[in-house]
């Protein structure tokens, strides 16, 4: 029981740090959650502090990605597991600088580690995962999310974990007041220092924009074209409802449009249709057919007069989604038949000049990728569509979740996002990273909003990842110089022989 309780303690605050997160939502969980692997994980052996980081990451991404269940339990655990060596790795670079004999060393070193972390898994394997960063988990505290327009998501992550290592530093000062009353008010303080940074806003010109949530059947037992032909249907009936309304710039999300306009003349005359009914210029979310094998996840630029004008290609695809990597090796599993073809990214982003200003459209899962985002606000959007098809998750966490990352983008970038959902949750978000209107699940409606482009991005859209980097050159250099301290164990956890 001794050897085994700080891996339980780990399997359990790694499930706590999850409930942070949409939709339970208990967003403070994450300035106390990585307290008992921190504990745990203090000065030890490289290989057990691997273990205990494994052994979180397990009760985290178990617990926060549940929904991939959705498709089969197979891929939820091989992406968990996967999720889980990550943090494995969070859990050796704190055990070897935790070594260091120095409380400055000990209370940033988990931070800057753990921002280390979030970059590496953002980027391996097969473009990386960001579902899980800290700064999401924050995404209704809206004083927490403004160090994001200078260091991006990873000052709010930092800012959580630095909270976590200062507690840690209390607990184990506990019989000495001055220094456990420095580090409790230090932990207090640095959750706090948030207030002292203004919040973003946009003062460009407004437009008026509106976000048409088709939906799709929840339940279907026909076949795919005529389900298809329904959710095409269900954007134009909305769209001309919107007539009657002064509107600058119509939204249709991702997949809205199954067919190739270009092939499919029914579903151009659709588009005419919806774009003539309400005289104005519209992004429109589809589908381009390669060939029979191959196709493109695309937003066409609609004109008020219902051409197509200019088309923005997807480029960071779903691996095992929109695509299978290796897929001559691995055709061979069942759970692949649900990706019968690849899509084919482009290279390179867009912005559209529509509603009066320039929005930067990205596709779905693009919206995760705070990086890729970044890079076409510094292109010159001054306003963000993410266009997104959760449809496939159900009435699950997932959709909330990827409501929570638009928050982070707009806070990171002092822009408007416009959040459109295909089945929900639709939403236009604030730059300061407030929901200000939103849409429920599975609901075929409309909902418009007055937006302001904004007029210069923020310090971090123009200067990127110089915070994360950072952090991952401090925490390879600690590595290196704790990696070669003996083992000294102290109260922060148990003896050495645990180990």
């Amino acid at each position: 029981m001794t050897r085994a309780a700080p891996y339980a303690g780990a399997l359990v605050a790694g499930l706590a740090l999850s409930f942070a997160f949409p939709e339970p939502d208990a967003s403070f969980l994450a300035w106390i959650a990585l307290v008992p692997l921190l504990a745990a994980g203090s000065r030890r052996r490289l290989r057990t502090g691997f273990a205990l980081g494994f052994v979180f990451g397990l009760g985290f991404f178990g617990a926060l990605l549940t929904w991939i269940a959705n498709v089969g339990y197979a891929a939820w655990v091989m992406l968990v597991l996967l999720q889980a060596v990550f943090t494995g790795l969070f859990g050796l670079a704190w055990a070897a600088s935790s070594r260091l004999d120095n409380t400055a060393v000990r209370v940033l070193s988990p931070a800057a580690a753990w921002i280390a972390m979030e970059m590496l898994r953002g980027s391996v394997p097969f473009g990386g995962l960001t579902w899980g960063e800290l700064a999401q988990s924050q995404h209704d505290y809206g004083w927490m999310l403004r160090p994001a327009a200078f260091t991006g998501r990873w000052g709010v992550s930092f800012l959580c974990v630095t909270c976590s290592a200062l507690l840690l530093e209390a607990w184990r000062h506990k019989d000495r007041a001055r220094p456990f009353a420095l580090c409790s008010a230090g932990a207090v303080a640095v959750i706090a220092a948030p207030l002292l940074l203004p919040a973003n806003h946009a003062a460009g010109e407004t437009a008026r924009v509106a976000i048409v949530q088709g939906n799709v059947p929840e339940h279907w037992d026909e076949n795919i074209r005529e389900k298809e032909l329904r959710i095409l249907q269900s954007h134009v009936d909305l769209t001309e409802e919107l007539a009657v309304v002064d509107l600058d710039l119509v939204v249709w999300p991702e997949s809205s449009v199954s067919f190739d306009p270009r092939r499919e003349p029914f579903a151009a005359d659709a588009i005419r249709t919806a774009a003539r009914a309400v005289g104005v210029p519209m992004v429109v979310g589809g589908n381009e057919d390669i060939d029979r094998d191959r196709y493109r996840v695309v937003a066409w630029q609609v004109s008020a007069k219902g051409d197509i004008t200019d088309t923005y290609v997807k480029t960071h695809l779903v691996p095992f989604g929109e695509y299978v990597p290796g897929r001559r090796y691995l055709g061979w599993l069942p759970l692949l038949a649900q990706v019968p073809r690849d899509a084919v990214p482009s290279s390179e982003g867009k912005v559209f000049p529509v509603g009066g200003g320039e929005v930067a459209p990205v596709l779905s899962y693009e919206g995760d990728f705070g990086s890729l985002v970044r890079a076409r606000v510094d292109q010159g959007g001054r306003a963000v569509i993410v266009a997104t098809n959760t449809s496939t998750w159900a009435r699950s966490w997932a959709s909330v979740q990827h409501l929570a990352m638009s928050q982070v983008r707009a806070a990171e970038n002092g822009v408007w996002v416009i959040h459109a959902a295909i089945s929900g949750i639709s939403a236009f978000v604030a730059p300061d990273g407030t929901v200000v209107q939103e849409t429920p699940l599975w609901t075929a409606t409309a909902i418009t909003q007055d937006i302001a482009f904004a007029e210069e991005p923020t310090f971090y859209a123009r200067t990127g990842d110089w915070f994360a980097y950072a952090c991952a050159l401090a925490t390879i250099l600690l590595l290196a110089a704790g990696a070669r301290r003996p083992i000294v164990r102290d109260d922060a956890g148990p003896p050495s022989s645990v180990a």
